[in-house]
């Protein structure tokens, strides 16, 4: 099996490449998220799971045992565009040949601007905000990264049916050293339109090329997806949709265990939203589910957060409807699209041997080098639009090859949609139209696990409202512990656990100016 490089100039400026400083050209630049047990290679040009030669694996789980799980993966955004009628694709990795068409930078960035570069929390963290004003300041997890790429560099296209689209990607990794969270990695896009018309009939995706283990030789990957499957799993019952996994049924020579299980969630995807529709049912039209004025004038107070993790439904993007994962399609290095009208009807979900509309390749294949891309649309994008993509990237183990893989995965996938759903925005402390600093709480829950009492500890540097509350797996309220002024100093709450169910909790520790949260398990 022929594994291809990067192109030539990508490697150059990539065997060059540092964390953080000035280069003397554009950085084609990689470093690595390494604070959990997913070990993963990230990029500023589109690619991620690829190293920093750009010519091996880039993604390890557990960390440090140098078991690899991907060998290249990034975006793919395509159009048709509105004045010739020509299908046209941008790759952030393309699984044959490992090119991308992507540059870091802004577009119109000078080709030697200092700043397009990779900024990892907490090196030379953050981007500075007069040249990026969209760059986040604030950290949200353990590891956070943020950098930008654009399209806009027709150099950097390959030659033929192919030219720049005119878009800009914002890019945010976010990683915690977490036990519920520590075998994922969280990767965001947010894709500006800057190509000064519309972008009409889009589609935003992920092309992967897993390759677990060492796929020399012979292939034996195995893949398939999830699309809103309901699992039981130790009666918990666990809805999962819009995931990509993949798996191995053989042992793999020189690692210390069987081989896992690697997913990809589509966490969020496009807004689904059309005037005069209802597409959640949940009585707010379509054209107002992000408008905050329409819930202040038309919804009383309990309706502006239906599942109490502090942010409004209007900002809160698991509260809309949402395009989901629209097509599922797999390849391998014989069958792959390679040019933009081919890679255009993948990404829209056709056959390109048949020229069928297939959205899903339903039937599991036999073992081989599989490659899949998962993407999501149509959707349209106006001039200095932006839209976004989150996606998860998560591992799990299995005992044997009797283990089945997606049941593996869904405890761990469960865990990467609760912390986007509702801890995350707990652990952030995310407000309306205010800017949270950090909390300087500290929060403490002894013992932990609970068997039936606790003591809560936390301190205060302010006088303040304080609320103690606990909330469940699910995004429910089920208990208020507190809820009064306190004056600065340090505090001890007792938590009896007596009528709750055992099982995973977050306590909740709000004030005026900030939230702060922990995990809680009870055994009883």
């Amino acid at each position: 099996m022929n594994k291809y490089f990067l192109i030539l100039s990508m490697a150059v400026c990539l065997g060059a490449n540092t964390n953080t400083g000035a280069q003397s050209c554009r950085e084609f630049q990689v470093i690595r998220h390494n604070i959990n047990q997913v070990e993963m290679c990230i990029s500023n040009f589109g690619q991620f799971g690829k190293d920093e030669t750009g010519s091996n694996y880039g993604c390890w789980w557990p960390a440090y045992t140098n078991q690899n799980y991907i060998w290249g993966a990034g975006i793919w955004f395509g159009t048709i565009d509105s004045l010739t009628g020509d299908t046209l694709v941008t790759i952030g990795y393309g699984p044959s040949s490992g090119q991308s068409e992507f540059v870091p930078g802004l577009n119109n960035m000078p080709i030697n601007h200092p700043n397009a570069i990779i900024y990892m929390y907490p090196a030379n963290w953050p981007a500075p905000q007069d040249t990026f004003p969209m760059a986040p300041q604030d950290t949200v997890s353990h590891q956070d990264s943020w950098c930008c790429f654009n399209d806009c560099d027709s150099n950097y296209h390959m030659p033929g049916d192919t030219r720049p689209i005119g878009i800009e990607v914002y890019q945010t990794v976010y990683d915690w050293d977490i036990i519920e969270v520590e075998d994922m990695i969280f990767l965001t896009y947010d894709i500006k339109n800057v190509s000064g018309h519309n972008l009409h009939n889009c589609y935003l995706g992920i092309a992967t090329d897993c390759d677990i283990g060492n796929e020399a030789g012979v292939g034996n990957d195995i893949c398939t997806f999830i699309i809103e499957r309901t699992y039981i799993i130790n009666s918990d019952t666990i809805i999962i949709d819009d995931v990509a996994y993949q798996w191995q049924d053989e042992e793999e020579t020189g690692w210390n265990s069987f081989p896992g299980v690697i997913g990809i969630d589509l966490l969020q995807t496009p807004f689904d939203l059309e005037w005069g529709q209802d597409k959640d049912n949940d009585g707010i039209p379509d054209q107002y589910e992000r408008d905050s004025s329409y819930y202040w004038n038309n919804l009383p107070p309990e309706m502006w957060d239906v599942d109490n993790d502090g942010v409004p439904d209007w900002r809160d993007a698991s509260e809309n409807p949402q395009l989901g994962m629209t097509a599922y399609r797999r390849f391998t290095l014989d069958i792959e699209p390679h040019t933009d009208p081919e890679r255009y009807l993948t990404l829209a979900g056709y056959n390109i041997q048949t020229g069928q509309y297939e959205p899903y390749d339903t039937i599991i294949p036999d073992p081989d080098d599989q490659r899949y891309l998962m993407s999501s649309g149509p959707f349209d994008l106006e001039p200095d639009e932006v839209v976004r993509m989150l996606v998860g990237v998560m591992c799990a183990s299995r005992e044997d090859a009797d283990d089945p893989p997606d049941t593996a995965l869904v405890p761990v996938d469960k865990w990467a949609q609760l912390y986007y759903d509702m801890y995350w925005f707990l652990y952030t402390g995310i407000k309306e139209n205010t800017c949270i600093e950090r909390p300087n709480t500290e929060l403490t829950i002894l013992p932990n696990p609970v068997s039936r009492c606790a003591k809560i500890s936390f301190s205060l540097s302010t006088s303040d409202m304080v609320s103690l509350k606990l909330y469940n797996t699910a995004g429910q309220l089920v208990k208020k512990i507190m809820r009064e002024h306190m004056s600065a100093g340090k505090y001890n709450i007792n938590l009896n656990t007596k009528g709750l169910s055992r099982g995973t909790y977050f306590l909740l520790l709000e004030t005026p100016d900030s939230k702060t949260s922990k995990s809680l398990v009870i055994l009883h």
